[in-house]
This record gives C-alpha cells, structure tokens and sequence, in this order.
C-alpha cells in the first residue's frame, strides 16, 4: 500500500532532498499522513477540522488562492 505520506518520503530519499526542507498543502482527511510528515503544513481554510487540528498554519481557501497567498506572505515565490 501507499500514500501521500510515502511519496513524500520516496521523492525525498531520490532527490536527497532534508525533511527540514518540505511543506505540504492539504485539505482533506486523506492528506493528514503528508501534512504530518513535511517539515511544514498547511491547512487550507476550507478544508476538514482534522487537517486544520493538525497543520502548523491555515491559508485562504482553494478558490481563493490559498497555496499562491500563503508563499507570497512567506516570500517564497514573488506576488505577480
């Protein structure tokens, strides 16, 4: 079997990439395990309770850009 959780931890072990060094985005009960494993994760403001009682930060919803908002605000990617 697999999962979110255990693609995160293959295409970490591939490209030698730290743990230290992930986020995961996720909305419902099924992205707990990734959210759980990256370094850093992030709830989407419309998704379950579970996700967001588990996830280091909550971004605006999907229809509002939540992925996009939340890298602006944390200067990872520039605001266009």
């Amino acid at each position: 079997t697999g999962g979110k959780s255990i693609g995160i931890k293959d295409i970490l072990s591939y490209y030698n990439i730290k743990q230290e060094e992930t986020m995961a985005f996720g909305d419902g009960e099924n992205d707990i395990e990734m959210i759980k494993q990256a370094d850093i994760g992030i709830a989407m403001k419309n998704g379950c309770d579970k996700v967001k009682e588990i996830a280091d930060h909550i971004t605006d919803s999907v229809d509002e850009d939540g992925i996009y908002t939340y890298l602006v605000k944390e200067k990872l990617v520039k605001e266009v």
